[in-house]
């Protein structure tokens, strides 16, 4: 897959401007901020957009995530009617117990020394963030329009500082979130919708040497469930799974708990809701034959988004695309962002590829080549022309 963008003086991928994001991408991936933990890297982020004169405030949403910090909320000025939020997430997935942060420069590629994760999955879009306002700040207020930058904590853990933002209070008109694991160029236009799967089987406790026939053994009958289970992907692109399995207890007892839990996911809410029924079905069909009993419980994470042609956000993406060398191509993902929730609480919001590679693992790694172009790409569509 290219990136989507050509070589040349119009990709925005200056030397200035690739070693400006080079600096601050290593400097954010040095910070430890696993989701929960976010409060090291609001504080860094906070002073920084203070330092440069905007108006910073902080969310409620610890209290809502469980977390040490909330969304960090920053707001420049301008002189165009639009309102533009900026996004990205400041928390990782959890890092490997008793390594250090080492993010590793190799030439204009950041990647990890193997051991730890480099968090780039969002760094590198809240690296974006900061050098597009960074550039626009220097500009008259006339030729902006007005930038809000929401940072958000928890969203590895389920989008949780998306959820509990007030997007109403942000009067936007248009979102950007830079989240996007696809190439420079794609921009994640439509997403899943998603929900978590908690199936119980109950069977009936027995002494295992005794009276085993007086029993039902959950953990046979969860082996049914399983079976049954529509597991990976299925047609029309839903995808099923289940990801734990836990119960039973002393090895002379006959089981009468298992729960299993997992996700459901899918692209419009019907086929959504028939594969939720095909999850229910087949478990208790598959259970009645065994005595026991099975309790299929679900619970929307997230819905998902499907942006028109024709959305404020695309538009501009457009207009300037040409300009940079860009082939704008939109996209679906089977995963969920902040994204999904911005566009369910009514702000048409696209996400911005920005070619990670190998996220959530030790592997990860970015090119800083790409984030110059997709920050000067964006620039210029915020940008007065």
């Amino acid at each position: 897959m290219t990136d989507g963008v050509t070589d040349g003086a119009t990709d925005g991928a200056s030397p200035e401007r690739v070693a400006r994001l080079r600096e601050r991408l290593v400097a954010l991936c040095a910070l430890p901020s696993p989701s929960g933990d976010e409060r090291v890297i609001v504080d860094a982020l906070a002073a920084e957009l203070e330092a440069w004169g905007l108006e910073v405030r902080e969310d409620d949403a610890a209290v809502a995530v469980g977390g040490a910090a909330g969304n960090l909320i920053a707001e420049l000025p301008g002189g165009r009617p639009e309102r533009v939020v900026l996004n990205a997430h400041v928390d990782t997935v959890p890092l490997v117990p008793g390594e250090p942060l080492a993010p590793v420069v190799d030439g204009d590629v950041v990647r990890t020394n193997g051991r730890q994760i480099l968090g780039a999955d969002d760094k590198a879009g809240v690296a974006i963030v900061l050098e597009v306002v960074d550039v626009l700040r220097t500009l008259p207020a006339a030729d902006r329009p007005t930038l809000v930058v929401v940072c958000t904590v928890g969203e590895e853990r389920g989008l949780r500082g998306a959820h509990a933002l007030d997007v109403a209070a942000l009067r936007a008109d248009a979102g950007f979130v830079f989240d996007g694991e696809v190439a420079v160029g794609e921009v994640i236009a439509a997403a899943v919708y998603k929900e978590a799967l908690t199936i119980t089987v109950r069977g009936r406790r027995a002494h295992a040497a005794l009276e085993p026939e007086r029993g039902v053994h959950a953990i046979a009958a969860a082996a049914e469930v399983v079976r049954a289970f529509p597991m990976g992907l299925q047609p029309e692109g839903a995808i099923a799974n289940l990801g734990s399995v836990h119960g039973g207890g002393a090895s002379n007892v006959v089981p009468d708990e298992v729960v299993l839990e997992g996700e459901a996911r899918a692209f419009d809410e019907p086929r959504l809701l028939r594969l939720l029924a095909q999850v229910r079905d087949g478990a208790e069909a598959a259970v009645a034959p065994l005595g026991a009993r099975v309790d299929v419980a679900h619970r929307r994470l997230y819905d998902g988004y499907a942006l028109a042609d024709d959305a404020l956000p695309l538009r501009w993406l457009r207009a300037v695309a040409p300009a940079h060398g860009v082939t704008v191509t939109t996209v679906r993902s089977i995963g969920g962002s902040d994204t999904n929730v911005l566009n369910q609480k009514g702000l048409p919001t696209a996400n911005v590829g920005v070619g990670m590679h190998e996220i959530h693992s030790v592997d990860e790694w970015i090119d800083v080549r790409g984030l110059a172009r997709v920050a000067a790409w964006m620039v210029d569509a915020l940008r007065l022309r």
